[in-house]
């Protein structure tokens, strides 16, 4: 793991507004092995937004235990890149709206 990948992804996401009311969290699991380049920020940041404005999730997905899970698709290479998954949930929590799963999170 790239020792300041967790801080580029933090710094990325933490201006990420909610985009639905039903959303209470979102939870993105980073993939370890990518080592981040800073030029990559910006777009990272747009398409996880885009992505998460497409969802339409089912409230008895986003309200269970294993939450609504989000396809990463062809159309978001940055994120792709950087994300191993993304999944919603209903219930909030203390923090930004978007956080990131640490290593072996159990969630």
């Amino acid at each position: 793991m790239h020792p300041e990948l967790e801080f580029f992804l933090e710094s990325a996401v933490k201006s990420i507004q909610p985009t639905s009311a039903e959303i209470g969290r979102v939870v993105l699991e980073p993939d370890y092995d990518v080592d981040p380049e800073r030029d990559e920020s910006g777009e990272l940041t747009h398409e996880l937004k885009n992505c998460i404005a497409e969802q339409k999730p089912e409230p008895e997905a986003l309200a269970s235990h294993e939450g609504f899970p989000v396809p990463i698709g062809e159309k978001y290479p940055v994120l792709a890149k950087y994300a191993r998954s993304i999944t919603l949930y209903a219930d909030r929590i203390d923090g930004p709206w978007v956080e990131i799963a640490p290593p072996g999170n159990w969630i």
